[in-house]
Order: C-alpha cells, then sequence, then structure tokens
C-alpha cells in the first residue's frame, strides 16, 4: 500500500476537489477541463518523463477517440460503451505503427518528436477535409432517446465523477507498472538506451508498450471530451496546441513525476480561466500575455516543476521516506 501512495494522495485530492466543485456548475467546468487534461498529462509523461520519448503529436491520439465515438454515435448510434473500447484499441493500433516506423529507423530526440508532430499535422488536415467528420466544422453529437446510455446528463457533475475515476485508475495503473520491471526499464532507456541494450533490455519492446499504454489513456481521455461536451472539432482535438499543452502541463508540474502533470494542469487550468474572466475582458488577448508571464515565471523560479519543489519537502518527513513520491 505504502508504495501506492503516490497514487493515492493525488486522487485524495481530486476526490476534495470534486466534492469542493458540486455547488457551482462553472467550477464543475474547470474541474472536469483541469482533472480530463490532467489525465492525458499523466499519460504524456509515461513516455517522455519516465522513457524520454518527447512526443509532440499526442493530440493525434486524442482526436482518435474524440473523433471514434462522435462518428460512432452519429453514423452508426454507438454508445460509450462501445465506442470507448474500439477508440483504444485504434489508438493502440496507430501507436504500434508510428512506434514501428520510427524505433526501426531509429528516430530518437528531436527526430522522434518532429516525426510524432507530422503524423498529428497528417491527421489533422486529412479531418478537416473530410465530410463525414464535419470538416473545419466538426461534429455536433445528437440527443439521444436513452441518455444514460449515451452519457447525456441534465448535470455536469456525473461527467465531474466519471472523469475522476479515470483519473484514479490511470494513476494506479500508472504506479504499478512504474514500480515494476517495466518501469525500470523505462528508466535505463531514458538514462542510456545504448547501455540498457547492452544489458539485455529489449528497448524496442517497451518503448513500444510505453507508447501504447500512453496513447491508449490519451485516446479515453478524447473519448471523454467528446461525451462531455458533445461536440468536436479539428481544432479542439487535434490541434498541436494540445500537444504543447501537455508538455507545459509536465514541466511546470514536474516531468519525470507520476502525478506531476495533474500538478501542473490543476494550477494553470484554472489560473487561465481567472486570467480570461478578469482581464480578457478588458483588453484584448491581455490574458494570454500574462498566462504566457506567468509560464516564464514559474519555468525560471522552479526548473524542476512546483512537483520537485513538493518532493524536496516531503522526502525530509521521517514518515514519508521510502513512498516513492
Amino acid at each position: 500500500m505504502r508504495r501506492f501512495l503516490p497514487a493515492l494522495v493525488p486522487s485524495a485530492l481530486a476526490a476534495a476537489g470534486f466534492v469542493a466543485s458540486l455547488a457551482d456548475p462553472y467550477y464543475m467546468d474547470i474541474y472536469i477541463m483541469a482533472a480530463m487534461m490532467g489525465t492525458v498529462a499523466v499519460a504524456w509523461n509515461l513516455m517522455a518523463g519516465f522513457t524520454g520519448l518527447v512526443s509532440l503529436g499526442h493530440s493525434l491520439f486524442f482526436g482518435i477517440g474524440a473523433y471514434t465515438v462522435a462518428y460512432g454515435q452519429v453514423g452508426f448510434a454507438l454508445g460509450p460503451l462501445t465506442s470507448w473500447p474500439i477508440a483504444a484499441a485504434l489508438a493502440v493500433a496507430a501507436s504500434l505503427l508510428i512506434g514501428l516506423l520510427c524505433f526501426r529507423y531509429g528516430l530518437r530526440g528531436y527526430f522522434f518528436s518532429i516525426a510524432t508532430l507530422a503524423f498529428s499535422e497528417v491527421a489533422f488536415s486529412l479531418v478537416s477535409a473530410t465530410l463525414i467528420f464535419g470538416r473545419s466544422d466538426g461534429l455536433m453529437m445528437p440527443g439521444m432517446d436513452e441518455p444514460l446510455r449515451y452519457l447525456q446528463f441534465e448535470h455536469k457533475w456525473p461527467f465531474g465523477l466519471i472523469i475522476l475515476v479515470i483519473l484514479t485508475v490511470t494513476l494506479l495503473v500508472g504506479q504499478a507498472v512504474l514500480s515494476s520491471r517495466p518501469g525500470a526499464y523505462w528508466r535505463a532507456i531514458r538514462d542510456n538506451e545504448g547501455a540498457a541494450e547492452a544489458l539485455g533490455v529489449p528497448a524496442m519492446r517497451y518503448k513500444l508498450l510505453v507508447f501504447a499504454l500512453s496513447a491508449s489513456v490519451t485516446a479515453i481521455g478524447g473519448a471523454f471530451f467528446a461525451s462531455c461536451f458533445a461536440f468536436v472539432d479539428p481544432r479542439s482535438t487535434l490541434g498541436v496546441e494540445l500537444s504543447i499543452q501537455l508538455l507545459v502541463f509536465a514541466i511546470i508540474g514536474g516531468l519525470g513525476l507520476l502525478w506531476g502533470p495533474l500538478l501542473g494542469a490543476a494550477l494553470l487550468i484554472p489560473a487561465g480561466e481567472v486570467l480570461r474572466t478578469t482581464l480578457g475582458s478588458s483588453f484584448t488577448g491581455i490574458n494570454i500575455v500574462a498566462y504566457a508571464l506567468l509560464l516564464v515565471v514559474l519555468a525560471l523560479v522552479l526548473p524542476r516543476g512546483l512537483g520537485g519543489l513538493l518532493v524536496s519537502a516531503l522526502r525530509r518527513h521521517p514518515a514519508l521516506k521510502g513512498a516513492g513520491f
């Protein structure tokens, strides 16, 4: 149980945030976005933070999840119990294809990042030009006769509960994997892939494993997005801005910490909303400038992220030594 503290503590805090947001639908919307993006950022960090594979194309898997659910409902009346697993399976298949192409030819570092970005941009262009996916206008998901079957609720709090469960499962699975042999192999690959292979680590196999795991969770995040907001379009689900957001959440929260990106999302999404409501109405674009300045200050003051600062404090506590924070 002790080794799962890095997953259980953030999950408990996320549950407290859910309870605190029940009083106001506006706060619940912010909570849902923060928890959803935090979940996807945690999945992204399994690759970048623990294996050194910095993907700039994770919006591809998010878009696969979102469009699978949206088109499945619009075209075939598929419910989430059917379309969500299909979305995860399609994302895994796409990640394995991309991974085999990249790893087979030894793409690493910046070259791997550029390759993933290229795949994402190709998908963005194709979807934006495809009629059955609504082109650039996107797809609006209609109301159905069985709303509960299609996760169509009158209030937003059920979606908050669903994303809380998804976040908790992601953290627990992530911690379990990181505490086992794959986690040790991923760290070895991150630190020195050549030395790891010389010691017998099948690097390609374990890079494909983390890529598939990260892609599947990201697709579930996209599937949740489609079910929650009942609308998808290329810009919000396949745009490069989404991939950059995941990178920012991880860096500000703590790259290489399981819960670090969640901390980054929990800070930056509410902060962005506060700046938008307080400054955005006064001067056009000033909220974006203020948000950018906030990121610069945090990056300069906390080079290891907020998570790094918290870990340093937690490790000095005698009761938490060996807890894995």
